[in-house]
């Protein structure tokens, strides 16, 4: 049940994701009026787009994470209780050391699908040029608007940093295959 959850972002659309989140934030949404009277903003601003990439993209990170965590079991962690170590010390000197690759390994892929996210951010953001508008936006914005030039070196940009990403993939799949053998 619970990875069936965790994959509930693969099946929904993000554009949906982007709706739910103006349904959920929005002006007239559940938490509009209480946001509003607080003079907070989600929806057409940064912290929106973050909350929609997060939804959208998390499931990487458990998806790396969590064979790791049943792979190496809870004994460590139950024998550093025994020893005295509190909740904080197990996470940070036991269990992070022993993610550490699954999780970075996550963090890489939630990026590479974070660059490339349009959908819930375009509906979210409301795309308010220097403001929340992102370069995936840009280039929609540019290529809609005939200035070809732009919108290809924008998606050159984009391009390269999706390389980035993958060189980084790649080395740290050789890493922790040299540390495997």
């Amino acid at each position: 049940m619970l990875l069936s959850i965790i994959d509930l972002p693969f099946s929904i659309s993000p554009i949906v994701v982007g709706l739910m989140m103006v349904l959920v934030y929005g002006r007239q949404g559940w938490f509009g009026h209480w946001l509003h009277n607080h003079d907070l903003s989600i929806i057409f601003a940064f912290p929106g787009m973050v909350i929609v990439t997060a939804f959208v993209s998390m499931p990487f990170i458990a998806r790396e994470v969590i064979p790791v965590l049943e792979e190496i079991g809870d004994d460590q962690e139950q024998a550093a209780g025994t020893l005295g170590a509190n909740n904080w010390q197990i996470f940070w000197r036991i269990t992070l050391p022993n993610i550490r690759w699954g999780l970075l390994y996550g963090l890489i892929l939630t990026s590479a699908r974070a660059l490339g996210e349009l959908g819930a951010v375009a509906v979210v953001s409301g795309n308010i040029i220097g403001k929340t508008q992102t370069i995936t936006l840009y280039i929609e914005d540019a290529y809609k608007n005939y200035d070809a030039e732009a919108a290809y070196s924008a998606a050159v940009l984009l391009a390269l940093l999706a390389i980035i990403t993958l060189v980084l993939k790649q080395i740290l799949e050789s890493k922790v295959h040299t540390k495997n053998t």
